[in-house]
């Protein structure tokens, strides 16, 4: 996949964008809550498009919004269309911001960049400590696969496994929304100051909780040591399912592609299963 021939594709595409556009309400909503977007805000649309999303920044009452595309007829629709935001026409990866963002989001965009590692890595360094990173789809990665499958397969590449993309998050960001249902898709962090540690070339990060289990004071009763130990338990879980998304992709790159597949379905039930024990703690920590 080549930028100009991304930037070529979404030019023709650009005049009868909004027309084809279709919106799911509740899906947006809760792409939104689930990424943080805020009254007060400094908030980056990452691949805007014709501003599909602007109005939703809008009605939350973001203090800026500044947003990029890098298709030019995109870009000038979207600054015409809604001239409060700072539009800019370019390519992310190259820009030079004058400030970090509270929120960055891209928005049914990420297939479209050829190298999501990149990507992420460009993003990290565009939010705030304490800030947060989205990424989201308003439809299952099956439904985007086969809506790319078509005229958009020279300018798109699949859009990967969600503990993939955690992993890839991971370096950087404390992440605590990975989403994927047949509605929609979301990974989304917390920008770290900078709690990570290199090891052999591959960033393992303890974002999740120290390899250690916490002791409570004698004090504390048996339902609070369950509830400490089922914590520890769920957040030491989804930090090691990241590292195996991470050890998958690179024995994808490797061209293991069956091995690959394989880790991948187990870390999607480990996943599962971890998410059960999740809400179980959630529930015992209401009651």
């Amino acid at each position: 996949m080549e930028k100009k021939d991304v930037i070529a594709f979404f030019d023709r595409c650009a005049p009868g964008w909004d027309a084809d556009m279709i919106r799911n309400e509740d899906v947006i909503a809760a792409i939104f809550t689930l990424g943080g977007i805020k009254a007060g805000m400094d908030v980056l649309d990452v691949a805007c498009g014709t501003g599909v999303l602007f109005p939703d920044y809008f009605s939350r009452g973001v203090g800026s919004l500044t947003a990029i595309d890098i298709s030019p007829e995109m870009a000038k629709l979207a600054a015409a269309k809604f001239p409060q935001a700072h539009v800019l026409c370019g390519d992310v990866e190259t820009t030079e911001f004058e400030k970090q963002f509270d929120a960055v989001m891209v928005y049914n965009a990420f297939p479209h960049f050829p190298d999501p590692a990149k990507l992420i890595k460009v993003l990290a360094g565009l939010t705030k400590p304490g800030g947060r990173l989205s990424v989201a789809h308003g439809m299952s990665r099956a439904a985007l696969q086969k809506h790319h499958g078509d005229r958009a397969s020279k300018v798109s590449i699949d859009l990967i496994h969600e503990q993939e993309l955690a992993a890839l998050f991971a370096p950087w960001f404390d992440v605590d929304v990975v989403v994927s249902t047949d509605r929609m898709y979301q990974v989304s962090g917390v920008r770290r100051d900078g709690n990570t540690h290199s090891h052999g070339g591959h960033v393992h990060s303890h974002d999740h909780g120290d390899h250690h289990h916490h002791h409570h004071e004698a004090g504390d009763t048996p339902m609070e040591e369950l509830l400490a130990l089922m914590k520890y338990m769920v957040g030491h879980n989804d930090a090691h399912a990241q590292e195996l998304a991470e050890l998958a992709h690179q024995l994808q790159t490797a061209g293991k592609g069956s091995a690959y597949r394989q880790i991948m379905d187990a870390v999607a039930d480990f996943d599962m299963a971890n998410a059960r024990l999740d809400a179980v703690f959630q529930q015992l920590g209401k009651e």
